[in-house]
């Protein structure tokens, strides 16, 4: 787990497919982190417990099956409770196609 700064709240809300939101705690996250998998298919990653693990997954685990409402409403959350995400997105400038970073590019950037 990344450590939190002293103004990073220790719960925040996440937005769920269908409009109603849910609380989710670190702790929630932390318990989920335990039994996420790492999967390099993902182009959007938390960085918890000293692995790289799929935002979306992870947030699934942690609301126990509620479907976050997307991508973006998972990393909004994770942010504000001060987990560091890593995205793998990145756009070649002449065609405009999704370029896919290797691991060891995405673990050399800063963030």
């Amino acid at each position: 787990m990344t450590p939190k700064a002293a103004s990073t709240p220790e719960e925040t809300r996440i937005a769920l497919e269908g409009g109603t939101y849910a609380v989710l705690t670190v702790a929630d996250v932390a318990v989920a982190a335990l039994r996420t998998a790492e999967d390099e298919k993902y182009d959007v990653l938390a960085a918890v417990g000293g692995k790289n693990l799929p935002a979306l997954v992870l947030m699934r685990n942690a609301l126990q099956g509620k479907e976050p409402a997307n991508t973006n409403a998972a990393e909004k959350a994770l942010r504000e409770l001060g987990f560091s995400i890593l995205v793998r997105r990145r756009f070649d400038n002449v065609t405009g196609e999704p370029v896919r970073l290797t691991r060891e590019q995405i673990n050399n950037s800063s963030i």
